[in-house]
């Protein structure tokens, strides 16, 4: 185990000093979380995506909130980005309003201002009256920081207003969120694409664009490009119309549940793709609605298991072929013939990568909660942090333990300790001190045994910030934010 040498250096002590300092006084010029919903110009007959943007970049743990779409018709799929692709989100179609839950492990969510946190897309009726406006805003919204901190918000609504008969409208991306080669070619279907159809993406420069009639435009790019919440950009020459679509792999539903709550679902999946994962489900009373998404964004179909582990019953395996390009969400009730009144635990295992997350229903609200997966492994593994007191003054020895858990079989980990400040702010512990944001304390390491590593031994420094620190840590998947531990939470503070 490669352990931190910040006891040995003496200017390491000097940046722990910067950073709890900072914390006191990052809050004095905080600002409100600041939403945009921008207006969109639609064909009739083409697709609405309509999107909700950040003025500047807010860090969210979770959020949520509703949306009305009164004039449209075919929810099409919704979609939750973030740059460390940890983000999920859930929404309940109940006529024409979606109900929102999404939900960040380290308030990844919004930490970019450069794309729009959520988009949902809709298809608007081929007998849509050009000029037709319809608002586009969020009601009974709340949102959360770092740690669960409310954030005070404003939102500035948008406009959806149909276009003119003829007009231009993309209405798919292939692939959606796959990543493109250079040289390889992206699809766009859509309505009113013409000759000389300029395209741009943000993050690739495009060599070759082959207009295919009306409805199809192959776009060549001259680098890799990750198309998951890729900004794509058309303008139609003889109009001049601009149009701004963010691409995202909508799969096919696989029919719905029979739960009313489930049944209702729109999955938003997180970048994360699994063969073996585990979701914990906490026990659930009689106003819960328990379930899982799953969806398989490949090309080939994957064989599935899945258990059920409620105390000592298990339920399962059960096994089915999740097909390419789909998704399904489904409760567990009906799946495995219980309610998980006692809590219990959601086992999946598949030959291709999939996604999936738990989900938490509340029928009194109705409204569902994404919960996430960790790795399924066949070792228990934990790395957790402890300090020499629950509370420390100027000049007192401040004491950070690591305790690394293994279980039989020897894992090999990236591992990560951060430190939250009062003011919420993330500094990480690394071989070179303390770092702002999530950076790992080690790359790659098996761990083989239990051990118990100094990570940090030195006087509290002078001018340290009062208040409640954090220290989070967990182990992940080697070169991702995978995580195959969930994050652990040590707690102290700083008295006067």
């Amino acid at each position: 185990m490669r352990t931190n040498e910040l006891t040995r250096r003496p200017w390491r002590a000097a940046l722990m000093a910067v950073c709890l300092v900072a914390g006191s006084t990052a809050l004095a010029g905080a600002q409100p979380l600041s939403l945009h919903i921008p207006d969109e110009t639609v064909a009739p007959g083409g697709v609405l995506q309509a999107k909700i943007d950040l003025t500047e970049p807010r860090p969210i743990q979770t959020g949520g909130g509703g949306m009305s779409f009164s004039d449209y018709q075919d929810f099409l799929g919704l979609a939750v980005n973030s740059p460390n692709g940890d983000a999920a989100a859930v929404g309940v179609m109940r006529g024409p309003t979606l109900r929102l839950r999404m939900v960040s492990p380290t308030s990844d969510i919004g930490s970019s201002g450069e794309y729009p946190i959520l988009a949902t897309t809709l298809r608007v009726p081929a007998t849509a009256v050009p000029g037709t406006r319809s608002p586009l805003t969020m009601s009974g919204a709340q949102f959360t920081g770092p740690g669960g901190a409310p954030y005070t918000f404003e939102i500035r609504p948008g406009v959806a207003t149909v276009g003119p008969a003829g007009s231009a409208s993309v209405i798919d991306v292939t692939p959606g969120s796959a990543t493109v080669p250079a040289g390889g070619t992206i699809v766009i279907n859509g309505i009113g694409f013409e000759q000389g159809t300029r395209v741009r993406l943000k993050e690739a420069a495009v060599s070759n664009v082959q207009v295919i009639g009306t409805t199809q435009i192959i776009a060549t790019v001259a680098s890799t490009v990750h198309m998951h919440g890729q900004e794509i950009e058309l303008e139609i020459p003889s109009t001049r119309q601009r149009l701004v679509y963010y691409s995202y792999q909508r799969t096919a539903p696989l029919g719905r549940s029979t739960d009313p709550l489930i049944g209702a679902v729109e999955p938003a999946f997180p970048r994360r793709f699994w063969t073996r994962a585990l979701v914990r489900f906490s026990p659930a009373t009689a106003n819960d609605a328990l379930g899982f998404a799953l969806q398989n964004e490949g090309t080939v179909p994957s064989q599935v298991s899945l258990t059920l582990v409620a105390g000592a019953t298990v339920v399962g395996p059960i096994g089915f072929t999740m097909p390419a390009n789909a998704r399904a969400a489904r409760s567990l009730a009906e799946v495995f013939g219980t309610t998980c009144a006692a809590g219990c635990a959601l086992r999946m295992t598949s030959s291709q990568p999939l996604h999936l997350f738990g989900l938490a229903g509340d029928r009194a609200a109705d409204a569902v909660l994404p919960l996430l997966p960790v790795t399924d492994v066949a070792t228990v593994l934990d790395l957790a942090t402890a300090t020499n007191a629950p509370a420390f003054r100027t000049g007192e020895l401040f004491h950070v333990t690591g305790l690394f858990t293994p279980g039989d079989v020897p894992v090999t980990a990236d591992g990560y300790v951060v430190l939250v400040t009062p003011a919420g702010e993330y500094w990480s512990l690394t071989p070179q001190g303390l770092q702002p944001g999530i950076r790992p304390l080690f790359r790659p390491t098996t761990v083989a045994a239990a051990s118990t590593v100094d990570l940090l031994r030195l006087p509290l420094p002078p001018g340290a910030a009062l208040g409640r620190y954090q220290w989070l840590s967990a182990l992940a998947a080697p070169g991702t934010l995978n995580l195959l531990t969930p994050i652990r939470v040590t707690t102290f503070d700083v008295v006067p």
